[in-house]
């Protein structure tokens, strides 16, 4: 993925939530990622040096381990924001849900285990 991409997806991230801080007090972000992946080393380094922090937001972070409990953790509300293929939110909806979640963002467009060849 590009590296402007990547800029772009932080940014639609921050941005979102940026816009809701008006105090001092962080911003708390429970965040659900659906397995650890070398396509969110952004937001592993961001986390690491406190970058989340300096803009007012305690992100906490939770790998949820498949698409299915990340987006149950998500319409719970055991999670703010998913990091999940959108296929998972399309079943959801298709299901008739009357919560459902909206994609806002693209990280990958293919999978990424063609690294490890």
């Amino acid at each position: 993925m590009g590296k402007i991409k990547w800029i772009a997806v932080i940014s639609s991230i921050l941005l979102l939530f940026l816009s809701a801080c008006n105090s001092n007090e962080a911003t708390k972000i429970n965040l659900a990622e659906v397995t650890r992946s070398l396509f969110y080393a952004p937001q592993y380094v961001a986390l690491e040096k406190g970058f989340f922090e300096e803009e007012g937001l305690d992100v906490e972070l939770q790998t949820t381990w498949g698409g299915d409990t990340t987006m149950t953790a998500l319409l719970s509300d055991g999670a703010d924001i998913a990091l999940v293929g959108s296929e998972t939110s399309i079943y959801v909806y298709a299901q008739d849900s009357k919560d459902y979640a909206i994609n806002f963002a693209q990280l990958t467009q293919t999978d990424g285990t063609f690294l490890v060849a």
